[in-house]
Protein backbone atom coordinates (compact mmCIF):
# COMPACT_ATOMS: atom_id res chain seq x y z
CA UNK A 1 0.00 0.00 0.00
CA UNK A 2 1.47 3.31 -0.56
CA UNK A 3 0.85 5.97 2.20
CA UNK A 4 0.47 8.60 -0.51
CA UNK A 5 -2.38 7.50 -2.13
CA UNK A 6 -3.87 5.25 0.48
CA UNK A 7 -6.44 7.74 2.69
CA UNK A 8 -10.16 7.49 3.67
CA UNK A 9 -10.99 10.77 1.52
CA UNK A 10 -8.83 9.85 -1.52
CA UNK A 11 -6.42 12.46 -0.76
CA UNK A 12 -3.09 12.50 -0.88
CA UNK A 13 -1.99 15.47 0.92
CA UNK A 14 0.37 16.62 4.35
CA UNK A 15 -2.13 15.93 6.73
CA UNK A 16 -4.08 19.33 8.39
CA UNK A 17 -1.83 21.54 9.83
CA UNK A 18 -1.92 24.84 8.16
CA UNK A 19 1.12 25.46 10.13
CA UNK A 20 3.26 23.28 8.06
CA UNK A 21 2.70 25.29 4.96
CA UNK A 22 4.16 28.48 6.28
CA UNK A 23 7.24 30.47 5.17
CA UNK A 24 9.83 30.22 7.48
CA UNK A 25 11.47 33.10 6.65
CA UNK A 26 8.24 34.86 6.53
CA UNK A 27 7.15 33.48 9.88
CA UNK A 28 10.82 34.65 11.43
CA UNK A 29 10.05 38.01 10.51
CA UNK A 30 6.74 38.04 11.38
CA UNK A 31 8.40 37.03 14.99
CA UNK A 32 11.17 38.93 15.12
CA UNK A 33 9.35 42.53 13.73
CA UNK A 34 9.44 44.95 16.95
CA UNK A 35 6.38 44.90 18.51
CA UNK A 36 4.46 47.73 21.03
CA UNK A 37 5.03 47.61 24.43
CA UNK A 38 3.86 44.71 26.68
CA UNK A 39 1.38 46.04 29.44
CA UNK A 40 1.55 42.67 31.29
CA UNK A 41 5.31 42.56 30.88
CA UNK A 42 6.06 46.71 32.00
CA UNK A 43 3.95 45.30 35.38
CA UNK A 44 5.32 41.84 35.98
CA UNK A 45 2.18 40.28 35.94
CA UNK A 46 0.34 37.73 34.10
CA UNK A 47 -1.97 37.80 31.90
CA UNK A 48 -4.74 36.80 34.29
CA UNK A 49 -4.12 39.04 36.84
CA UNK A 50 -6.95 40.40 38.77
CA UNK A 51 -7.58 44.07 39.43
CA UNK A 52 -5.74 44.04 43.16
CA UNK A 53 -3.13 42.15 41.04
CA UNK A 54 -2.16 45.24 38.96
CA UNK A 55 -2.77 47.81 41.54
CA UNK A 56 0.11 46.28 43.64
CA UNK A 57 2.55 45.86 40.86
CA UNK A 58 1.57 49.81 39.89
CA UNK A 59 2.90 50.42 43.39
CA UNK A 60 6.01 48.81 43.62
CA UNK A 61 6.86 50.58 40.27
CA UNK A 62 5.88 54.11 41.69
CA UNK A 63 7.95 53.49 44.50
CA UNK A 64 10.87 53.59 41.17
CA UNK A 65 10.11 55.81 38.82
CA UNK A 66 7.36 58.09 40.10
CA UNK A 67 9.01 61.34 39.23
CA UNK A 68 9.07 62.72 42.65
CA UNK A 69 11.13 60.41 44.16
CA UNK A 70 13.78 61.49 42.24
CA UNK A 71 16.40 64.58 42.80
CA UNK A 72 18.25 65.30 39.77
CA UNK A 73 16.45 66.98 36.87
CA UNK A 74 18.23 64.13 34.82
CA UNK A 75 17.27 61.32 36.72
CA UNK A 76 13.59 63.24 36.82
CA UNK A 77 13.03 63.13 33.17
CA UNK A 78 14.41 59.69 32.81
CA UNK A 79 11.89 58.92 35.27
CA UNK A 80 8.85 60.55 33.98
CA UNK A 81 9.38 58.79 30.44
CA UNK A 82 9.84 55.92 32.06
CA UNK A 83 6.58 56.81 34.29
CA UNK A 84 4.53 57.47 31.55
CA UNK A 85 4.58 54.29 29.76
CA UNK A 86 3.69 52.85 33.38
CA UNK A 87 0.84 55.24 33.71
CA UNK A 88 -0.60 54.08 30.71
CA UNK A 89 -0.51 50.22 31.20
CA UNK A 90 -2.38 50.85 34.51
CA UNK A 91 -5.11 52.55 32.68
CA UNK A 92 -5.33 50.12 30.16
CA UNK A 93 -5.27 46.93 32.33
CA UNK A 94 -7.44 48.86 34.94
CA UNK A 95 -10.43 49.26 32.62
CA UNK A 96 -12.40 46.46 31.58
CA UNK A 97 -13.13 47.71 28.10
CA UNK A 98 -9.50 48.69 27.07
CA UNK A 99 -8.56 45.70 28.67
CA UNK A 100 -10.42 43.14 26.57
CA UNK A 101 -9.28 45.25 23.42
CA UNK A 102 -6.08 45.05 24.26
CA UNK A 103 -5.99 41.15 24.84
CA UNK A 104 -7.60 40.88 21.53
CA UNK A 105 -6.12 43.14 19.48
CA UNK A 106 -2.81 44.31 20.94
CA UNK A 107 -1.69 47.86 20.94
CA UNK A 108 -2.75 48.37 17.23
CA UNK A 109 -6.32 48.56 19.00
CA UNK A 110 -5.92 51.42 21.23
CA UNK A 111 -6.05 54.98 20.10
CA UNK A 112 -3.49 55.76 22.17
CA UNK A 113 0.24 56.69 20.59
CA UNK A 114 3.44 55.41 21.59
CA UNK A 115 6.56 57.05 21.92
CA UNK A 116 8.48 54.47 21.55
CA UNK A 117 7.61 51.87 19.02
CA UNK A 118 8.72 49.85 15.65
CA UNK A 119 10.19 52.26 13.80
CA UNK A 120 8.21 54.10 10.53
CA UNK A 121 9.31 52.61 7.03
CA UNK A 122 11.17 54.82 4.35
CA UNK A 123 9.42 55.48 1.41
CA UNK A 124 11.45 53.16 -0.73
CA UNK A 125 11.12 50.31 1.82
CA UNK A 126 7.24 50.68 1.40
CA UNK A 127 7.33 50.82 -1.94
CA UNK A 128 8.91 47.17 -2.07
CA UNK A 129 7.15 45.94 0.33
CA UNK A 130 3.81 46.85 -2.30
CA UNK A 131 5.42 45.57 -4.76
CA UNK A 132 6.04 42.26 -3.20
CA UNK A 133 2.52 42.09 -2.13
CA UNK A 134 0.94 42.77 -5.48
CA UNK A 135 3.37 40.82 -7.43
CA UNK A 136 1.63 37.84 -4.93
CA UNK A 137 -1.94 39.31 -5.46
CA UNK A 138 -1.25 39.20 -9.28
CA UNK A 139 0.20 35.12 -8.65
CA UNK A 140 -2.48 34.12 -6.78
CA UNK A 141 -5.14 35.67 -8.90
CA UNK A 142 -3.52 34.00 -12.03
CA UNK A 143 -3.86 30.92 -10.26
CA UNK A 144 -7.26 31.14 -9.38
CA UNK A 145 -7.90 31.95 -12.73
CA UNK A 146 -6.43 28.94 -14.20
CA UNK A 147 -5.79 26.12 -11.71
CA UNK A 148 -3.74 23.74 -14.03
CA UNK A 149 -2.76 20.33 -12.27
CA UNK A 150 -0.19 18.21 -13.38
CA UNK A 151 0.97 15.20 -12.96
CA UNK A 152 3.59 12.70 -14.49
CA UNK A 153 4.58 9.14 -13.13
CA UNK A 154 7.30 7.23 -14.68
CA UNK A 155 7.30 3.42 -13.52
CA UNK A 156 10.83 1.87 -14.25
CA UNK A 157 11.53 -1.96 -13.70
CA UNK A 158 14.82 -1.98 -12.23
CA UNK A 159 15.10 -6.26 -11.72
CA UNK A 160 17.28 -6.82 -14.12
CA UNK A 161 19.66 -4.47 -12.15
CA UNK A 162 19.73 -5.50 -9.41
CA UNK A 163 19.36 -9.31 -10.18
CA UNK A 164 21.00 -9.34 -13.69
CA UNK A 165 20.62 -12.47 -16.14
CA UNK A 166 23.40 -13.09 -18.92
CA UNK A 167 22.36 -16.54 -20.43
CA UNK A 168 25.53 -18.27 -21.96
CA UNK A 169 25.93 -17.92 -25.63
CA UNK A 170 26.84 -20.46 -27.86
CA UNK A 171 28.63 -20.63 -31.24
CA UNK A 172 28.72 -23.89 -33.07
CA UNK A 173 28.19 -25.76 -30.08
CA UNK A 174 31.25 -24.08 -28.64
CA UNK A 175 30.77 -21.27 -25.56
CA UNK A 176 31.53 -17.66 -26.86
CA UNK A 177 33.91 -15.38 -25.02
CA UNK A 178 31.81 -12.50 -23.14
CA UNK A 179 33.12 -9.33 -24.34
CA UNK A 180 34.58 -6.77 -21.03
CA UNK A 181 31.81 -4.99 -20.30
CA UNK A 182 31.49 -1.08 -19.09
CA UNK A 183 31.43 -0.72 -15.74
CA UNK A 184 27.97 1.17 -15.56
CA UNK A 185 26.54 -1.08 -18.25
CA UNK A 186 24.50 -2.86 -15.82
CA UNK A 187 22.22 0.62 -15.92
CA UNK A 188 21.16 -0.12 -18.93
CA UNK A 189 18.99 -2.80 -17.85
CA UNK A 190 16.89 -1.20 -16.46
CA UNK A 191 13.74 -0.43 -18.97
CA UNK A 192 10.44 1.96 -18.96
CA UNK A 193 7.67 -0.16 -17.58
CA UNK A 194 5.24 2.38 -17.51
CA UNK A 195 4.27 6.23 -18.66
CA UNK A 196 1.68 8.53 -17.36
CA UNK A 197 0.44 11.86 -17.97
CA UNK A 198 -2.13 13.77 -16.50
CA UNK A 199 -3.57 17.49 -17.15
CA UNK A 200 -6.19 19.41 -16.32
CA UNK A 201 -7.02 22.82 -15.46
CA UNK A 202 -10.33 24.58 -13.73
CA UNK A 203 -11.75 27.69 -13.95
CA UNK A 204 -14.68 29.64 -12.76
CA UNK A 205 -17.81 30.28 -14.95
CA UNK A 206 -20.34 31.12 -12.67
CA UNK A 207 -20.74 32.49 -8.48
CA UNK A 208 -20.72 28.71 -7.56
CA UNK A 209 -19.94 26.48 -10.64
CA UNK A 210 -16.59 25.27 -12.01
CA UNK A 211 -15.66 23.73 -15.08
CA UNK A 212 -12.98 21.33 -15.15
CA UNK A 213 -11.17 19.81 -18.65
CA UNK A 214 -8.71 17.61 -18.29
CA UNK A 215 -6.35 14.75 -20.33
CA UNK A 216 -4.54 12.01 -19.42
CA UNK A 217 -2.41 9.06 -21.31
CA UNK A 218 -0.42 6.08 -20.75
CA UNK A 219 1.60 3.76 -22.37
CA UNK A 220 2.91 0.35 -21.06
CA UNK A 221 4.51 -2.55 -22.98
CA UNK A 222 4.83 -0.67 -26.07
CA UNK A 223 0.64 -0.05 -26.62
CA UNK A 224 -0.78 3.29 -24.93
CA UNK A 225 -4.10 5.12 -24.63
CA UNK A 226 -5.71 8.37 -23.94
CA UNK A 227 -8.91 10.52 -23.31
CA UNK A 228 -10.10 13.53 -22.49
CA UNK A 229 -12.61 14.28 -19.40
CA UNK A 230 -15.00 17.19 -18.98
CA UNK A 231 -16.51 18.01 -15.39
CA UNK A 232 -18.74 20.06 -14.31
CA UNK A 233 -18.78 21.27 -10.47
CA UNK A 234 -21.63 23.12 -8.88
CA UNK A 235 -22.69 24.32 -5.20
CA UNK A 236 -25.92 24.20 -4.70
CA UNK A 237 -25.83 25.25 -0.77
CA UNK A 238 -23.08 25.54 2.25
CA UNK A 239 -23.89 21.82 2.88
CA UNK A 240 -24.77 20.48 -0.25
CA UNK A 241 -22.48 19.88 -3.92
CA UNK A 242 -22.25 17.89 -6.68
CA UNK A 243 -20.93 17.49 -9.85
CA UNK A 244 -20.57 15.79 -13.47
CA UNK A 245 -17.72 14.24 -15.15
CA UNK A 246 -17.57 12.31 -18.69
CA UNK A 247 -15.03 10.96 -21.11
CA UNK A 248 -14.94 12.11 -24.58
CA UNK A 249 -13.42 9.60 -26.20
CA UNK A 250 -13.70 5.82 -25.89
CA UNK A 251 -13.90 3.92 -23.39
CA UNK A 252 -17.05 6.09 -22.54
CA UNK A 253 -17.78 6.77 -19.03
CA UNK A 254 -20.08 8.99 -17.15
CA UNK A 255 -19.26 9.84 -13.33
CA UNK A 256 -21.69 11.67 -10.76
CA UNK A 257 -20.73 12.56 -7.29
CA UNK A 258 -22.67 14.58 -4.92
CA UNK A 259 -22.00 15.04 -1.24
CA UNK A 260 -24.09 16.51 1.13
CA UNK A 261 -23.48 17.73 5.13
CA UNK A 262 -26.49 16.75 7.33
CA UNK A 263 -24.78 18.65 9.97
CA UNK A 264 -21.68 20.22 11.31
CA UNK A 265 -20.55 16.19 13.03
CA UNK A 266 -21.97 14.06 9.96
CA UNK A 267 -22.00 13.48 6.16
CA UNK A 268 -23.17 11.42 3.31
CA UNK A 269 -21.73 11.32 -0.60
CA UNK A 270 -22.67 9.13 -3.02
CA UNK A 271 -20.83 8.42 -6.36
CA UNK A 272 -22.73 7.04 -9.41
CA UNK A 273 -19.93 5.54 -12.77
CA UNK A 274 -21.65 3.95 -15.54
CA UNK A 275 -19.70 2.44 -18.53
CA UNK A 276 -22.21 1.35 -20.55
CA UNK A 277 -26.54 2.27 -20.54
CA UNK A 278 -26.86 -1.67 -20.96
CA UNK A 279 -27.15 -1.76 -16.89
CA UNK A 280 -27.33 -0.01 -14.02
CA UNK A 281 -24.01 2.45 -12.75
CA UNK A 282 -22.02 0.73 -10.16
CA UNK A 283 -23.00 2.71 -7.19
CA UNK A 284 -20.64 3.98 -3.99
CA UNK A 285 -22.75 5.61 -0.77
CA UNK A 286 -20.48 6.42 2.22
CA UNK A 287 -22.03 8.19 5.39
CA UNK A 288 -19.56 9.45 8.06
CA UNK A 289 -19.96 11.24 11.52
CA UNK A 290 -17.77 12.69 13.95
CA UNK A 291 -17.21 10.08 16.83
CA UNK A 292 -15.00 12.54 18.85
CA UNK A 293 -13.31 15.69 18.59
CA UNK A 294 -10.79 14.64 15.74
CA UNK A 295 -11.98 11.28 14.85
CA UNK A 296 -14.60 10.31 11.92
CA UNK A 297 -16.03 6.92 11.35
CA UNK A 298 -17.17 6.07 8.22
CA UNK A 299 -18.96 3.34 6.29
CA UNK A 300 -18.90 2.74 2.78
CA UNK A 301 -21.32 0.16 0.80
CA UNK A 302 -20.35 -0.35 -2.96
CA UNK A 303 -22.91 -2.13 -5.45
CA UNK A 304 -20.15 -3.13 -7.94
CA UNK A 305 -21.95 -4.19 -11.54
CA UNK A 306 -25.40 -5.64 -10.66
CA UNK A 307 -28.87 -6.02 -12.23
CA UNK A 308 -32.37 -4.27 -12.09
CA UNK A 309 -34.65 -6.72 -13.12
CA UNK A 310 -34.04 -7.22 -16.85
CA UNK A 311 -31.39 -4.17 -16.79
CA UNK A 312 -27.87 -5.37 -16.63
CA UNK A 313 -26.36 -9.06 -16.17
CA UNK A 314 -24.72 -9.43 -13.21
CA UNK A 315 -23.79 -13.21 -14.11
CA UNK A 316 -20.53 -11.70 -15.96
CA UNK A 317 -20.07 -9.24 -13.85
CA UNK A 318 -16.22 -8.60 -12.80
CA UNK A 319 -16.93 -5.92 -9.80
CA UNK A 320 -18.74 -7.08 -6.84
CA UNK A 321 -19.73 -5.82 -4.28
CA UNK A 322 -18.27 -4.94 -1.08
CA UNK A 323 -18.48 -2.94 2.67
CA UNK A 324 -16.01 -1.14 4.26
CA UNK A 325 -16.07 0.50 7.86
CA UNK A 326 -13.42 2.85 8.86
CA UNK A 327 -12.16 5.48 10.99
CA UNK A 328 -9.97 8.56 10.09
CA UNK A 329 -8.29 10.88 12.75
CA UNK A 330 -5.77 14.29 12.84
CA UNK A 331 -4.47 15.53 15.84
CA UNK A 332 -1.06 18.31 16.27
CA UNK A 333 1.30 15.75 15.67
CA UNK A 334 0.08 13.96 12.77
CA UNK A 335 -3.30 11.57 11.70
CA UNK A 336 -4.13 7.86 10.73
CA UNK A 337 -6.88 6.08 9.44
CA UNK A 338 -8.00 2.02 9.93
CA UNK A 339 -10.56 0.45 7.04
CA UNK A 340 -12.22 -3.05 7.10
CA UNK A 341 -13.57 -4.71 4.03
CA UNK A 342 -15.34 -7.08 3.21
CA UNK A 343 -16.93 -8.40 -0.39
CA UNK A 344 -17.80 -11.39 -2.43
CA UNK A 345 -14.72 -10.70 -4.39
CA UNK A 346 -11.77 -9.30 -2.33
CA UNK A 347 -11.62 -8.63 1.62
CA UNK A 348 -8.99 -6.18 3.29
CA UNK A 349 -7.66 -4.72 6.84
CA UNK A 350 -5.91 -1.52 5.89
CA UNK A 351 -4.42 1.26 8.11
CA UNK A 352 -1.95 4.08 7.94
CA UNK A 353 -0.46 5.80 10.39
CA UNK A 354 1.30 10.02 9.62
CA UNK A 355 3.37 11.50 12.15
CA UNK A 356 5.11 15.21 11.74
CA UNK A 357 8.94 15.20 12.25
CA UNK A 358 10.76 18.44 13.06
CA UNK A 359 11.92 20.59 9.99
CA UNK A 360 8.73 19.85 8.10
CA UNK A 361 9.41 15.98 7.72
CA UNK A 362 6.77 13.94 7.92
CA UNK A 363 6.67 10.25 8.48
CA UNK A 364 3.95 7.70 6.91
CA UNK A 365 3.59 4.18 8.00
CA UNK A 366 1.13 1.75 6.12
CA UNK A 367 0.09 -1.74 6.13
CA UNK A 368 -2.80 -4.17 4.61
CA UNK A 369 -3.60 -7.32 4.82
CA UNK A 370 -5.92 -8.66 1.63
CA UNK A 371 -7.56 -11.68 0.23
CA UNK A 372 -6.34 -10.82 -2.99
CA UNK A 373 -2.90 -9.75 -2.19
CA UNK A 374 -1.85 -11.29 0.76
CA UNK A 375 0.22 -8.59 3.08
CA UNK A 376 1.61 -5.34 2.14
CA UNK A 377 3.74 -3.22 4.47
CA UNK A 378 5.15 0.77 3.28
CA UNK A 379 7.22 3.25 4.96
CA UNK A 380 7.30 6.42 3.79
CA UNK A 381 8.94 10.09 4.31
CA UNK A 382 8.25 13.46 2.57
CA UNK A 383 9.69 16.83 3.07
CA UNK A 384 9.22 20.14 2.96
CA UNK A 385 12.07 22.00 0.44
CA UNK A 386 11.11 25.36 0.29
CA UNK A 387 7.71 27.17 0.90
CA UNK A 388 6.29 25.39 -2.09
CA UNK A 389 8.01 22.38 -3.06
CA UNK A 390 7.65 18.96 -1.44
CA UNK A 391 9.84 15.68 -1.63
CA UNK A 392 8.92 12.45 -0.61
CA UNK A 393 9.90 8.70 -1.10
CA UNK A 394 8.02 5.43 0.30
CA UNK A 395 8.97 2.23 0.44
CA UNK A 396 6.40 -1.27 -0.34
CA UNK A 397 7.06 -4.48 -0.04
CA UNK A 398 4.42 -7.07 -0.51
CA UNK A 399 4.23 -10.90 -0.91
CA UNK A 400 2.36 -10.42 -4.46
CA UNK A 401 3.82 -7.14 -5.82
CA UNK A 402 7.23 -7.40 -4.55
CA UNK A 403 9.83 -4.32 -3.19
CA UNK A 404 8.78 -0.58 -5.23
CA UNK A 405 10.32 2.21 -3.95
CA UNK A 406 8.60 5.31 -4.97
CA UNK A 407 10.14 8.72 -5.55
CA UNK A 408 7.39 12.17 -5.51
CA UNK A 409 8.38 15.89 -5.86
CA UNK A 410 5.45 18.03 -5.64
CA UNK A 411 4.86 22.22 -6.17
CA UNK A 412 2.14 23.77 -6.44
CA UNK A 413 -0.17 22.03 -8.45
CA UNK A 414 2.98 20.49 -10.33
CA UNK A 415 3.31 16.70 -9.14
CA UNK A 416 5.85 13.87 -10.73
CA UNK A 417 6.68 10.68 -9.54
CA UNK A 418 9.06 7.71 -10.17
CA UNK A 419 8.32 4.05 -8.77
CA UNK A 420 10.63 1.89 -9.50
CA UNK A 421 10.26 -2.01 -9.54
CA UNK A 422 13.19 -3.66 -6.99
CA UNK A 423 11.93 -6.91 -6.78
CA UNK A 424 9.01 -9.24 -8.45
CA UNK A 425 9.19 -11.23 -5.22
CA UNK A 426 9.33 -10.34 -1.55
CA UNK A 427 12.96 -10.08 -1.14
CA UNK A 428 14.39 -8.50 2.34
CA UNK A 429 17.47 -8.15 0.80
CA UNK A 430 16.80 -5.66 -1.55
CA UNK A 431 14.33 -4.14 0.78
CA UNK A 432 16.72 -3.56 3.11
CA UNK A 433 19.05 -1.90 1.32
CA UNK A 434 16.12 0.44 -0.53
CA UNK A 435 15.07 1.13 2.70
CA UNK A 436 18.84 1.88 3.94
CA UNK A 437 20.50 3.75 1.02
CA UNK A 438 17.63 6.17 -0.06
CA UNK A 439 17.32 7.00 3.68
CA UNK A 440 21.08 7.74 4.21
CA UNK A 441 20.78 9.92 1.16
CA UNK A 442 18.14 11.76 1.90
CA UNK A 443 19.31 12.58 5.88
CA UNK A 444 22.80 13.33 4.45
CA UNK A 445 20.61 15.87 1.94
CA UNK A 446 19.40 17.32 4.71
CA UNK A 447 22.18 17.55 7.16
CA UNK A 448 24.61 18.67 4.78
CA UNK A 449 22.82 20.59 2.21
CA UNK A 450 19.27 21.57 3.12
CA UNK A 451 19.91 22.69 6.82
CA UNK A 452 23.06 24.48 6.33
CA UNK A 453 21.22 26.39 3.44
CA UNK A 454 18.21 26.90 5.87
CA UNK A 455 20.37 28.17 8.39
CA UNK A 456 22.68 30.34 6.62
CA UNK A 457 19.34 31.96 5.34
CA UNK A 458 17.64 32.73 8.62
CA UNK A 459 21.31 33.81 9.94
CA UNK A 460 20.90 36.87 7.17
CA UNK A 461 17.15 36.93 7.77
CA UNK A 462 18.32 37.71 11.27
CA UNK A 463 21.30 40.14 10.15
CA UNK A 464 18.70 42.19 7.72
CA UNK A 465 16.07 42.69 10.56
CA UNK A 466 18.65 44.01 13.17
CA UNK A 467 19.93 46.52 10.45
CA UNK A 468 16.32 47.38 9.66
CA UNK A 469 15.47 47.61 13.19
CA UNK A 470 18.65 49.07 14.52
CA UNK A 471 17.31 52.50 15.54
CA UNK A 472 14.33 50.79 17.56
CA UNK A 473 16.93 48.53 19.25
CA UNK A 474 19.34 51.00 19.74
CA UNK A 475 16.17 52.97 21.83
CA UNK A 476 15.13 50.70 23.65
CA UNK A 477 18.31 49.67 24.74
CA UNK A 478 19.45 53.02 26.21
CA UNK A 479 15.69 53.03 28.04
CA UNK A 480 16.74 49.90 29.74
CA UNK A 481 20.18 51.35 30.63
CA UNK A 482 17.94 54.47 31.85
CA UNK A 483 15.60 52.68 34.18
CA UNK A 484 18.41 50.67 35.33
CA UNK A 485 19.86 53.78 36.44
CA UNK A 486 16.97 54.68 38.46
CA UNK A 487 16.39 50.97 40.15
CA UNK A 488 20.13 50.88 41.26
CA UNK A 489 20.10 52.61 44.62
CA UNK A 490 16.50 50.71 45.09
CA UNK A 491 18.32 47.55 43.96
CA UNK A 492 21.12 47.72 46.49
CA UNK A 493 18.79 48.66 49.56
CA UNK A 494 16.88 45.46 48.82
CA UNK A 495 19.59 43.22 48.83
CA UNK A 496 21.46 45.08 51.74
CA UNK A 497 17.97 44.09 53.49
CA UNK A 498 17.78 41.08 52.12
CA UNK A 499 21.51 39.69 53.62
CA UNK A 500 20.17 40.72 56.90
CA UNK A 501 17.59 38.16 57.57
CA UNK A 502 17.63 34.62 58.24
CA UNK A 503 15.49 33.39 55.72
CA UNK A 504 16.46 36.58 52.94
CA UNK A 505 16.49 36.23 49.12
CA UNK A 506 19.83 37.96 47.57
CA UNK A 507 20.43 38.06 43.79
CA UNK A 508 24.36 36.98 43.29
CA UNK A 509 24.24 37.40 39.72
CA UNK A 510 21.23 37.50 36.97
CA UNK A 511 21.93 37.32 33.18
CA UNK A 512 19.49 37.80 30.37
CA UNK A 513 20.48 36.92 26.33
CA UNK A 514 21.80 33.88 24.33
CA UNK A 515 23.57 32.20 27.38
CA UNK A 516 25.12 29.45 24.91
CA UNK A 517 27.17 32.22 22.74
CA UNK A 518 30.40 33.11 23.41
CA UNK A 519 29.51 36.73 22.47
CA UNK A 520 29.20 38.96 25.68
CA UNK A 521 27.26 41.29 23.61
CA UNK A 522 24.23 39.20 22.94
CA UNK A 523 24.31 38.91 27.37
CA UNK A 524 22.88 41.43 30.07
CA UNK A 525 23.25 41.78 33.39
CA UNK A 526 20.01 42.36 34.83
CA UNK A 527 21.29 41.69 38.50
CA UNK A 528 19.82 44.67 40.67
CA UNK A 529 17.01 44.52 38.11
CA UNK A 530 15.74 41.10 39.58
CA UNK A 531 16.90 42.15 43.06
CA UNK A 532 13.99 44.98 42.98
CA UNK A 533 11.44 42.29 42.30
CA UNK A 534 12.40 40.53 44.95
CA UNK A 535 9.08 41.25 47.50
CA UNK A 536 8.84 39.76 51.42
CA UNK A 537 11.63 37.34 50.35
CA UNK A 538 10.31 36.11 47.20
CA UNK A 539 11.23 36.50 43.37
CA UNK A 540 8.03 36.33 41.20
CA UNK A 541 8.47 36.57 37.19
CA UNK A 542 5.41 35.33 35.43
CA UNK A 543 5.49 34.17 31.76
CA UNK A 544 3.36 34.14 29.32
CA UNK A 545 5.46 36.97 27.14
CA UNK A 546 8.99 38.38 26.66
CA UNK A 547 11.24 39.05 29.22
CA UNK A 548 12.12 42.09 27.10
CA UNK A 549 9.43 43.83 28.47
CA UNK A 550 10.15 44.17 31.91
CA UNK A 551 11.40 47.41 32.92
CA UNK A 552 14.81 47.41 33.01
CA UNK A 553 15.35 44.48 30.18
CA UNK A 554 16.20 44.83 26.61
CA UNK A 555 16.82 42.41 23.64
CA UNK A 556 20.56 42.05 23.41
CA UNK A 557 19.84 39.41 20.47
CA UNK A 558 17.20 39.67 17.96
CA UNK A 559 16.67 36.86 16.56
CA UNK A 560 18.91 34.05 18.98
CA UNK A 561 17.26 32.16 21.61
CA UNK A 562 17.03 33.92 24.91
CA UNK A 563 17.29 32.50 28.17
CA UNK A 564 17.08 33.84 32.07
CA UNK A 565 19.84 32.98 34.91
CA UNK A 566 19.37 33.55 38.11
CA UNK A 567 22.15 32.72 40.49
CA UNK A 568 20.72 33.64 44.23
CA UNK A 569 21.16 32.68 48.08
CA UNK A 570 18.75 31.60 50.30
CA UNK A 571 19.11 31.12 53.63
CA UNK A 572 22.55 31.40 52.97
CA UNK A 573 23.33 28.80 50.30
CA UNK A 574 23.44 29.03 46.77
CA UNK A 575 20.75 28.35 44.52
CA UNK A 576 20.39 28.52 40.48
CA UNK A 577 17.81 28.65 38.02
CA UNK A 578 17.52 29.00 33.72
CA UNK A 579 14.23 29.30 32.68
CA UNK A 580 13.02 30.34 28.58
CA UNK A 581 12.52 33.83 27.90
CA UNK A 582 8.67 33.53 28.06
CA UNK A 583 8.58 30.88 31.04
CA UNK A 584 8.02 31.96 34.47
CA UNK A 585 10.59 32.08 37.33
CA UNK A 586 9.34 31.87 41.05
CA UNK A 587 11.99 31.63 43.60
CA UNK A 588 13.10 30.41 46.11
CA UNK A 589 12.80 26.65 45.12
CA UNK A 590 13.98 23.20 46.58
CA UNK A 591 15.34 21.98 43.09
CA UNK A 592 17.40 25.10 42.58
CA UNK A 593 19.76 24.46 45.11
CA UNK A 594 23.32 23.87 43.65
Amino acid sequence: MDPYEYTSNGNDNVPADENLADDEIARLEEELTPKGADYYGILNISRSASEDDIKDAYKKLCRFFHPDKHNTDETKKIAESRFQVIQRAYEVLTDAQKRAIYDTYGEAGLTAKWEVGPKFKSTDEMMAEFEKKERLRREKELESLVRAHNDFTLRLDATQILDPYDPPVFTFGQPTQVRKKHPLEFLTRGRVEQLFMRHSFETQIGPQTQAIIGGSMVTQGGMGGGNLVGTIRHTVSPKLWGEFSATILHPRIFTLKTNYNVSADSFVNATFVSRTLSGPPVTSVTAGRRLFKSTTGYITYRTGEWALGSWGDSSRASDKSSVSLGLASAHKQGSYSVELQTGIQASHLAGDYTHKLPNHMVLRLSSSLSSSAGIAVSIGSDHKVSEHIRFGMVLECGLASGVMIKFRASRLGQKFSVPIILSQGLDLRVALGALIVPSSVALALDRYVLTPRRKLRIKEKIAALREEHQEYLATRKQEALDAQLLMADIGQRKRNQEEKKEDGLVIEEAVYGNLNGQDEDEKVDVTLVVQTLVNESRLTIPGGHSKTSILGFYDPCLGEHKQLKVRYRFRHRLHEAIVEDTAHLICPMQSHLI
